[in-house]
């Protein structure tokens, strides 16, 4: 057997499959999405045995990008999970033969609860479709293994099928990455999106400051405390007036030799450097550090012209956001 071309083989079954439901795409995927966009309730997915984990990882898509929508399963249903259905919520069942009875088991109930189904099956004049306000039937498609009997291009299919509802009712609803990023606030998105230099700034005993008229020794051993790659110079007011650097260190004792130790941190330092303001985004302080004439690990964070903390290039890297 050459492994690779029976690969191969199962990745162009599946793509026929799904270029086969694109093409048979009609009003029926317009009403459903439409349904959707105006429920007022809860979507609530359900199916049984593979169908079900499609419909778990649909609803939870939807989710994500700001559908109200969850996953029954249908036999917890029977048991009781109906009591969370109400009349405004919409319930999308997703069933290849059309005819799984812990699914049909439920349309009395919902019935009377007055909810509204909508089914994707994978045949026509099933049961769930007579009973059903739309209906998307599955195109005849080949499943990748034993000919049909292997659940396999039928839920590629359903997944794609319930990506493009979650996200053309997405685009309905005008859903951006900023809402996205409310529902990810650990993703990296969601960092990107929201995190603000001052929630990542060395702040108060992290961040290393010294005054003006101070020797480099000084601030070598202020450096030392607080090792985040710079010391930040203020005046006597507190007034941000310079940056001293690991590499002007290097650089100066590369010139001075022990002399250095002596110097005057004035006459050393980097007079008028760039700042950052704490509330603009990390993401937008990395642009201005890119945009700089020479490369930069760390930027002095000035509120009312005190410094307030130091971005560090290490602790955006170890957040990633860079």
């Amino acid at each position: 057997m050459d492994i690779l071309q029976e690969g191969k083989n199962v990745f162009a079954i599946e793509m026929a499959g799904i270029q086969k439901l694109q093409d048979s795409l009609g009003q029926e995927f317009v009403t459903l999405a439409e349904s959707i966009h105006n429920c007022q309730g809860r979507v609530v997915w359900t199916g049984m045995g593979k169908s079900g984990h499609i419909c778990e990882k649909v609803a939870a898509t939807m989710a994500s990008i700001g559908i109200k929508a969850y996953y029954m399963h249908p036999a917890e249903g029977l048991h009781g999970d109906l009591g969370l259905l109400k009349k405004e919520d919409i319930v999308i069942a997703l069933s290849n033969s059309g005819e799984t009875d812990e699914v049909l088991g439920l349309l009395p109930s919902m019935k009377m609860i007055g909810a509204k189904l909508y089914s994707v099956v994978g045949r026509k004049n099933s049961t769930l479709e007579r009973y059903s306000e739309v209906t998307i039937v599955f195109p005849e498609m080949e499943e990748a293994f034993l000919g049909n009997l292997v659940p396999s291009t039928t839920t590629t299919v359903s997944l794609v099928l319930g990506d493009a509802l979650a996200v053309v009712v997405s685009k309905l609803r005008g859903f951006t990455s900023k809402d996205f990023a409310v529902f990810h606030p650990n993703g990296l998105l969601g960092r990107k999106l929201t995190m603000k230099v001052k929630d990542l700034m060395k702040k108060d005993d992290e961040n290393a400051v010294i005054e003006s008229g101070m020797k480099v020794e000084q601030a070598i051993m202020e450096m030392c405390k607080k090792p985040i790659g710079c010391v930040n110079v203020v005046d006597k007011e507190g007034h941000y007036i310079g940056i001293f650097t690991d590499g002007d260190l290097r650089r100066l004792i590369g010139r001075k030799g022990a002399q250095a130790m002596s110097e005057c941190i004035d006459d050393v330092m980097t007079q008028n450097p760039v700042q950052i303001d704490p509330d603009i985004l990390v993401v937008e302080a990395v642009e201005k550090m890119q945009d700089m004439d020479r490369k930069v690990s760390t930027l002095a964070v000035v509120e009312n012209e005190k410094v307030i903390g130091t971005l560090c290039v290490a602790d955006i890297a170890k957040a990633g956001l860079i």
